[in-house]
């Protein structure tokens, strides 16, 4: 075989690998975007039904709730952030570059988000036959929550929080991390 046959064989070979290299670069970001979306979305639909309960279109069913809320627990927290590594901005998924700038706040509302649905999920199980007035909201309790709120530390406030306060301030995380860390549009 002489020299530039072997040379356009081995570039070929070299060229093919790159490609393949490539395409399971791409096809590893789609997944990516795929699997953040589906959690997204499964988090969503179990705020959905928990918040139905507390409005009272839905029948209060403890097992469902908690299910709902380990649902979200399970995707925040560590698993959420791990979602978000490396370079979080990948095309179609709505990711800011501000995640990889202010990492330890997304890090912080990932696990703030954890820590609220942890706290429901507990009063599920200590609530196995009704939604007791024990677990909802009283008069006062809407410190932390909405633009003017006052930033509460969920790890040490929350023992003290009834679930439907939770629930809000679980609300008020997702929305002021898609607030700061999604792409605006117009």
């Amino acid at each position: 075989m002489s020299l530039k046959l072997c040379t356009v064989l081995i570039s070929m070979i070299t060229l093919a690998i790159f490609a393949a290299r490539a395409t399971d670069h791409v096809q590893e970001t789609e997944n990516t975007v795929v699997a953040r979306q589906l959690d997204m979305k499964s988090m969503a639909e179990a705020a959905k039904l928990i918040d139905g309960m507390f409005k009272g279109s839905r029948s209060y069913d403890s097992g469902l709730f908690k299910a709902a809320a380990e649902t979200i627990y399970e995707m925040s927290g560590s698993a959420l952030v791990a979602h978000f590594g490396g370079n979080p901005v990948i095309a179609g998924s709505g990711a800011s570059s501000t995640i990889m700038t202010e990492h330890a706040e997304f890090a912080a509302l990932a696990n703030d988000l954890g820590v609220y649905a942890n706290s429901l999920a507990s009063a599920a199980e200590s609530h196995p036959d009704a939604l007791t007035p024990d677990m909802r909201m009283r008069a006062g309790d809407v410190i932390g929550l909405g633009p003017f709120g006052k930033k509460v530390d969920p790890t040490t406030e929350i023992s003290s929080m009834p679930a439907e306060h939770a629930f809000h301030m679980m609300l008020q995380t997702c929305t002021s991390c898609h607030a700061r860390f999604r792409v605006k549009t117009n």
